[in-house]
């Protein structure tokens, strides 16, 4: 009996340790991470918390690729670089330009890294952007991270992580958009300016502002917790605004292939959040609010569809249905294929709630 309880004492004492144990106290933990420059000539910035200063610590590194890079900035630091913790990589425009997945390939290939990393395209070098940070001193990269998950909450970006955006990276069917920041006029903030477009693996140069960002997540019918509409009823001389809240959004795409046309076709349910004139209750001014609603997201849908085949940026996953139920018409060169349809989007809108106690 004593010696079995020995050999019990002694298993929990040899197995009491973790065989892959990493503490953070030995090491930089990134949060945040820069990439600028091209191939031969790459810069880049990692930002960690530093515990005594309470503030965000910066460290900028150059090399020929993304992995040098890293491997040069762990000569600058008193402690290795951890990316386990890492919630955003910034990618510069410029940068952006050229096949993205060789800025993303050294992040896939280590299985400490996490891939529900926030992605995110910025107006010019990386460095301001990342600079913003310095006076966190909690997380770099939680502030973008917030920020994307805000915006993506109110529709105006996807919800696309780095798992996703090296999947369809590799999809012929189906394209990304990314969110895409500028400073403020003050230099101070970043600001949301809407999604960054790609054709393939590169960025097209084309940028979706929010309320065609918005749109567009409609059209793929992905709206989130708000999507909110506002426009300008005029009636009787006077102008009012009002703001609508998407509930529920219903498509149905009928597919001609002799034609090559897609009429897609979209109801579209929403509440009344703002509206002073208030006689929603009367039929003739519901009818003639709902139908100007109608005709402003007609619009806007058609102007987002002519941008997307301009750039040959098929976010709406298009190639996939094709592909899927109607393969004749599915081409090597989806992309060219893409801009050649005839798409023809209808919009229904219905008015669900008015908000009107009377």
């Amino acid at each position: 009996m004593y010696r079995k309880e020995l050999m019990i004492v002694m298993a929990v004492l040899l197995l009491a340790g973790c065989w892959d144990e990493r503490l953070y106290k030995n090491s930089s933990v990134v949060t945040l991470v820069g990439i600028e420059g091209y191939v031969g000539a790459y810069r880049g910035y990692y930002a960690y918390p530093t515990t005594a200063a309470q503030e965000t610590e910066i460290i900028e590194a150059e090399g020929i690729s993304p992995r040098e890079v890293r491997t040069k900035a762990n000569l600058k630091v008193e402690q290795t670089l951890d990316l386990s913790e890492l919630s955003t990589i910034l990618v510069s425009d410029q940068t952006a330009r050229e096949p993205i997945y060789d800025l993303l390939d050294i992040y896939f290939r280590n299985p400490q890294n996490p891939i529900s990393i926030k992605m995110a395209i910025t107006e010019g070098d990386v460095k301001p952007f990342v600079d913003l940070t310095k006076n966190i001193a909690s997380s770099a990269g939680g502030y973008y991270q917030r920020f994307i998950e805000s915006s993506e909450d109110n529709t105006y970006f996807p919800k696309i992580d780095l798992q996703a955006v090296g999947s369809m990276l590799f999809d012929q069917t189906i394209d990304i958009a990314l969110p895409y920041f500028q400073l403020s006029e003050d230099k101070k903030h970043a600001v949301a300016s809407g999604l960054a477009l790609f054709s393939g693996p590169t960025y097209t140069g084309t940028v979706l502002s929010p309320a065609q960002s918005l749109m567009m997540l409609l059209l793929m019918n992905q709206n989130s917790k708000a999507a909110r509409m506002s426009y300008l009823w005029k009636n009787d001389g006077k102008v009012n605004p009002i703001t609508v809240d998407v509930l529920k959004v219903k498509r149905k795409w009928t597919v001609n292939e002799e034609l090559r046309t897609i009429d897609m076709a979209y109801t579209i349910e929403v509440e009344v959040e703002e509206f002073a004139n208030d006689h929603l209750y009367k039929k003739e001014i519901f009818q003639d609010v709902q139908q100007m609603i109608e005709e402003k997201v007609q619009a806007e849908f058609e102007d987002v569809l002519r941008i997307l085949q301009n750039q040959k940026s098929d976010t709406l996953g298009i190639g996939r249905h094709i592909r899927a139920y109607h393969p004749k018409m599915f081409k090597g060169d989806w992309h060219a294929e893409f801009a050649s349809l005839l798409l023809k989007p209808k919009v229904q809108v219905k008015i669900i709630r008015t908000g009107v106690l009377r």
